[in-house]
């Protein structure tokens, strides 16, 4: 931590993952000063975030009025606006900067003809638990980037919750679709039971759903033991919860249906790779 307390951020977009990144930073009380966000759109939240920590906040790079040299550059536009962000100027800016990108979809060989940049680019994606820092975030270094770089970038990123390496940059469509998506998966099953218990009469269905969630989380972190093992000991022999899980898991189950939504999402996610 006290290595980050010596760097110069910038951020450039501040929509819902800049803004996570962003409000982890202050969290962890990095100075405001060494903190510069470029957004031309700023949200009540970024504004409330900007009066209360006196933040710089510029549209472009251009009307900056101060001397500011960042060593970690964060880009955290959507694909889209990637190309607005481009200037000559702002090349020069980001001379001495390692630059991390979570833009989705943008391989590190794009970004480098995108941004006109011969140094080394760090691509990542992260997931939207990371606006409470309970993330689960995928980093691939280009390979121009040293080890004691990459010791920064982990800890800088693992201010967001829990960090992961690969090799291999192909990982991060998979990524995408299993973990990127995977909160939106959860909230589904969870939205589900929530209906079905208001349906059984459970006028307190929200919250006996999620202590449900939260308590089967907190038995499997703290017995330290596999899911397998875990169903097992709620699941007796003749039962209602082998009459159910049955049904979950027959050929055309829970399982056969998550794996094929996820390889469909896998797909996705390479075709918006190549179409951005």
């Amino acid at each position: 931590m006290m290595q980050l307390k010596k760097q110069k951020f910038l951020i450039i977009g501040a929509g819902n993952m800049g803004y996570a990144v962003l409000n982890s930073l202050i969290e962890n009380e990095i100075s405001s000063k060494n903190i510069l966000i470029i957004e031309k759109k700023i949200s009540p939240k970024l504004k409330k975030l900007k009066s209360k920590y006196n933040l710089k906040i510029i549209k472009n790079i251009r009307s900056l009025k101060h001397k500011f040299v960042p060593s970690i550059t964060l880009i955290a536009v959507k694909p889209n606006q990637l190309k607005t962000i481009v200037d000559n100027f702002l090349d020069k800016f980001l001379s001495n900067s390692l630059i991390v990108s979570i833009v989705a979809g943008k391989k590190i060989s794009d970004l480098k003809k995108i941004l006109t940049l011969n140094k080394g680019i760090v691509r990542a994606m992260t997931n939207t638990p990371a606006s409470v820092n309970m993330g689960t975030t995928l980093i691939c270094f280009d390979k121009t980037i040293k080890s004691d770089q990459q010791k920064i970038v982990k800890d800088f990123l693992s201010l967001l919750g829990q960090i992961n390496e690969t090799k291999n940059e192909r990982n991060i469509d998979d990524f995408t679709a299993i973990f990127g998506s995977g909160p939106a998966y959860i909230f589904l099953f969870i939205e589900t039971l929530i209906k079905i218990a208001h349906k059984s009469g459970f006028k307190n269905s929200k919250n006996m759903v999620l202590q449900t969630f939260l308590g089967s989380l907190l038995l499997l972190l703290n017995e330290k033991d596999s899911p397998t093992h875990l169903k097992k000991n709620v699941t007796s022999k003749g039962g209602t919860t082998e009459a159910a899980l049955k049904i979950l898991e027959n050929k055309n189950g829970l399982s056969a249906l998550i794996s094929k939504a996820i390889d469909k999402a896998k797909k996705k996610s390479r075709e918006l790779s190549k179409a951005n």
